[in-house]
């Protein structure tokens, strides 16, 4: 049997993309149920491409850790 956190295709944990539904359903609340799917569709390409920087406009999606709190430019 083969270890599988070794494998090359396991996603970098500092470029790991989180979907947070609720946050999601909040910013399209008032949304036509077409646009919302389109917004997905989208999402999902940019997800599926491993476009980091397209992805990071969206509020309801972090890449990298949503838990680590990140360093002010004080």
């Amino acid at each position: 049997m083969t270890p599988t956190s070794g494998n090359s295709t396991e996603a970098n944990p500092r470029e790991r993309i989180w979907f947070f539904p609720d946050k999601f359903w909040r910013a399209t609340a008032n949304m036509p149920p077409d646009e919302v799917a389109n917004l997905m569709a989208e999402v999902e390409g940019y997800a599926a491409a491993g476009d980091m920087q397209a992805l990071r406009k969206y509020p309801f999606v972090v890449v990298g850790d949503p838990y680590t709190k990140k360093k002010s430019a004080a």
